[in-house]
């Protein structure tokens, strides 16, 4: 579920549980900080995003997602070709 915030960000909803005495510390570092604990999870899980290394999360995708890392064989490369080449003389006319 996407949802649209007033300043253009697209955010998702997500449902998570944490065990008990975790959310007891959790409203007792919110209150100290003078902010809600839904405030205080985001601001955590936000910043542990931005300290994340670039180079960690594409060696992931390469392993997990390796779209685009195929070569294609020749059989591929030539039909291709040819429907890349009727559409151009199609183009043309």
């Amino acid at each position: 579920m996407n949802t649209v915030a007033f300043n253009k960000v697209e955010k998702t909803k997500k449902l998570i549980d944490l065990p008990n005495d975790v959310c007891h510390r959790l409203a007792i570092r919110a209150a100290a900080m003078g902010t809600s604990v839904k405030r205080l999870i985001e601001s955590i899980v936000i910043d542990s995003m931005e300290d994340t290394d670039d180079d960690t999360i594409f060696a992931y995708l390469c392993k997990t997602r390796p779209e685009g890392k195929e070569l294609m064989s020749d059989e591929d490369q030539e039909n291709l070709m040819a429907t890349l080449r009727k559409k151009a003389a199609v183009d043309e006319i």
